[in-house]
This record gives structure tokens, C-alpha cells and sequence, in this order.
């Protein structure tokens, strides 16, 4: 069951929102779709979705294009809410369940125990528009995931959320996942992307730049990052080490980004001959450095 996207174009007028884009999502996994606003994320996902069809190129899903009625089995959190203001909570989600084949009794059982996944029973009976709009999201979250879709695509799903919350739903994510579900997302939170995902697809001025695991991503961008703290705080030394990049880190230490050519134990020895190391760690570059190295910082 794999989501197939294969050098897909779409314009609007004379602007190009979607360029040559491709990737694979294989069945089961979790794949974070990123990028600047204005990348074309939203449109890549709405033409799958159906929403907007390509100019050119093709969607697939288990091998076959997706059709309407392949995609009415897909679940769906858009980019812009879309629940009804005046109708009770349990009741739109038990409604919007039944419209994806569910009977009223699967619905009912489906919707009542992602209520409780999200920490919704207390607002279960109030009106959509009496709550936050992040409950909001959790409400438009269960939409999308309460008929056991095979494939859900989320845009933006974290959007509103507090801290806490973002918690609850990131648990939510892994539970989908953990059901057999096939999940794309959007997001500008790399650490959380880095969290959540087996695969990532990055989008740059509307084409694809990097796409794979993230295990294989890490280990193409051929660096490393070194975590590192001394007790006098003075790391003017790493100024004899070229094309590093630092950054302040918790606790008084500091992250180096070492490129290619920069072997990382020579910052260590040259640490130690400046002072009392107290902290060391070395590994592979966040899903943010990547980033950074392959757009540039703006937006990450």
C-alpha cells in the first residue's frame, strides 16, 4: 500500500506552485513533507487529495491512479478548519465518520475512543465553535483519522496547539502509525519531524530537494555534530578549525556542526589542551542542520 507521486507539475497562471515533484511513501511509515510557506506542500497534498489535479505527471496508490473513489478511503486534516460551528462535537465527527462507509454504531465506538486518545471527553457534547482552536484541531485530527483510513495526509496538524496538547497529539500520531496507518504530514518543526517520521520529502521553491529515510538523509549529508562544554566557557580555539559552524547549546556547551575534511577528535584534543572538558558527545546532524545546509536558515 504505497503512495507513489511521480514528477508531478501544477501552475497557477504564469506561477509554478509544483515542479517535477516525486517521491514514495512504502506502506505503514510516517513521512514528514517540509519546506518554507509557499514550497508547495499544501498543493502537493491537495492533488492528492484530488482537491486539484496535476497538470502533468500522476498520483498512485497500491500501484493504481488514484481515482475519487480511491480517495474517499484517504483521511484528510486540511490546512483550513472545516467543522460545522453550531453542531455538537461527537455528533459531526459520528456524521463524518459514517460518510467514509462506517455504520452509526462503528462510528460512534471509533469516534468515542479517539475523544479519549485526545483528551476530549469533556467537550464531547459542546458546539465546535465553543472550543479553542486547538481543541479545534484535535477535533478535525479525529475526522481524519477515525474510519482507519490506510493513508492519512495531515497539513499542517500541530497548528494551534500548546505545548501540552502538542504532546497529546504527537501520542496520537504514533498510535495511528502503530494501527497499520500510512501517514504524510506537513510541518516547520524540524525537531519535531525528526521525531515522528521514517521518511522525509524537503521542498524547496516548489521542487523536491532531498527525499528518503531519515537514516539514509542523516548519513548523506557525510558530517557530524559535536556536542561540547568546557568549564571556562572560552571556545575562541574553535576558530582554527575552518568551515565549522557553532551554536549555543543548554548548560554553557556549545553544537558544532564539523564538515567533511574536519576530523572531530581533533577538536577534542585541541579542547583539552585548552581547558577542563567536562562535556563531549559526538553525532549525526538534526533534520534542522540539513535543512539549513540545503535552503538556508530563513525558515528553518
Amino acid at each position: 500500500m504505497t503512495l507513489e507521486v511521480r514528477n508531478v507539475y501544477k501552475s497557477f497562471g504564469s506561477v509554478r506552485a509544483v515542479q517535477d515533484v516525486s517521491f514514495t511513501v512504502p506502506a505503514g511509515r510516517v513521512c514528514g513533507l517540509l519546506g518554507s510557506n509557499g514550497a508547495g506542500k499544501t498543493t502537493t497534498m491537495r492533488m492528492i487529495m484530488r482537491i486539484l489535479l496535476p497538470d502533468q505527471g500522476e498520483i498512485r496508490w497500491q500501484g493504481q491512479p488514484v481515482t475519487d473513489a480511491v480517495r474517499a478511503g484517504f483521511g484528510y486534516l486540511p490546512e483550513e478548519r472545516g467543522l460545522y460551528p453550531k453542531m455538537q462535537v461527537r455528533e459531526q465527527l459520528i456524521y463524518f465518520t459514517q460518510l467514509k462507509g462506517l455504520s452509526r454504531g462503528d462510528a460512534a465506538r471509533q469516534v468515542d475512543t479517539w475523544i479519549q486518545r485526545l483528551q476530549l471527553g469533556e467537550y464531547a457534547r459542546r458546539r465546535a465553535e465553543q472550543l479553542s482552536k486547538g481543541n479545534q484541531q484535535k477535533v478535525q485530527f479525529i475526522a481524519a483519522a477515525a474510519s482507519r483510513p490506510a493513508l492519512c495526509i495531515l497539513d499542517e496538524p500541530f497548528t494551534g496547539l500548546d505545548p501540552v496538547n502538542t504532546l497529546v497529539m504527537e501520542e496520537a500520531f504514533r498510535t495511528l502509525a502503530a494501527e497499520g496507518t500510512t501517514i504524510l504530514f506537513s510541518s516547520h518543526n524540524m525537531d519535531q519531524v525528526e521525531a515522528l517520521c521514517d521518511d522525509v520529502v524537503l521542498l524547496h521553491r516548489s521542487k523536491v530537494v532531498l527525499a528518503g529515510t531519515l537514516r539514509d538523509v542523516k548519513r548523506a549529508a557525510r558530517r557530524q555534530t559535536v556536542r561540547l562544554r568546557i568549564e571556562s566557557g572560552d571556545y575562541s580555539f574553535l576558530r582554527e578549525f575552518p568551515g565549522i559552524r557553532t551554536r549555543a547549546a543548554s548548560g554553557g556547551a556549545i553544537e558544532i556542526t564539523v564538515p567533511e575534511g574536519v576530523d572531530p577528535n581533533r577538536i577534542l584534543q585541541r579542547a583539552l589542551q585548552a581547558d577542563t572538558v567536562t562535556e563531549y558527545s559526538l553525532g549525526e546532524p538534526s533534520l534542522r542542520e540539513i535543512y539549513i545546509e540545503k535552503v538556508g536558515g530563513a525558515d528553518a
